[in-house]
């Protein structure tokens, strides 16, 4: 936990906070809390700053917070991607919300498998976690906004112009040309499930100005193609 991520009904008063449950543990368990520690935190969608604890309980701790800057820019990218399997989909999750993206769509594809879709690591309650935790992980407040889209074909005819706008866009694939873009440029970047992108999908997407990015001719796992894309494109 390198941040402590307040709700606004934590606050007991206009300054002071109450924790308890998981955030409480993971004080205790990895900071180390006592009377009088300074640390990090952050007012969910608020701001940044600073807390200091008031008062220790065995089960909860009361702190008075202080905001101090606002929440760090978020990278001009809006990432698409194929739901994947329920154990990729977690690390997915905390890589891109630790990067800063903050509109995430998962898709379905061709080889995306319909029973990813009744896991329950997209109940609500466990997407919150998911996403707190990589919030708290990158020092952010700031929640990214996740939707979901059940059929392809609806979402590239009804959907996918609107979400790319001006952006530039670009698709995974390791046949593809595209060159890096300059820093800052917006950027909508798609990628498929760990089989691929169809011809059939791929054309769709041509069909809509995406180009296609490559990384090689090695095939990744998801969370690793995620991860070295994301480094080409933001540093």
């Amino acid at each position: 936990m390198n941040m402590l991520l307040l709700d606004k009904n934590d606050f007991v008063s206009p300054v002071r906070v109450s924790i308890s449950g998981r955030r409480f543990t993971r004080l205790k368990d990895f900071i180390h809390i006592d009377i009088g520690k300074n640390i990090k935190a952050g007012v969910r969608n608020t701001s940044c700053g600073t807390a200091v604890v008031t008062a220790l309980t065995s089960e909860s701790a009361e702190l008075d917070y202080t905001p101090l800057t606002p929440p760090p820019p978020a990278p001009p990218l809006t990432l698409i991607i194929a739901l994947q399997r329920p154990q990729t989909f977690s690390k997915v999750i905390h890589s891109a919300v630790t990067i800063g993206i903050k509109k995430i769509h998962f898709i379905h594809t061709f080889k995306v498998e319909k029973s990813y879709w009744q896991s329950s690591r997209l109940l609500p309650e466990n997407l919150q976690e998911e996403i707190d935790l990589a919030l708290e992980q990158s020092a952010d407040p700031v929640e990214p906004q996740l939707f979901f889209h059940r059929r392809f074909k609806p979402f590239a005819d009804d959907e996918l112009e609107n979400i790319a706008g001006n952006s530039l866009r670009l698709f995974g694939d390791p046949a593809g040309t595209a060159p890096v873009p300059v820093r800052g440029t917006p950027v909508t970047l798609a990628l498929g499930p760990e089989g691929g992108f169809t011809e059939y999908e791929i054309n769709t997407l041509k069909e809509h100005n995406f180009n296609a990015m490559s990384l090689g001719t090695r095939i990744l796992r998801t969370e690793f193609a995620l991860a070295a894309l994301l480094g080409k494109l933001l540093f």
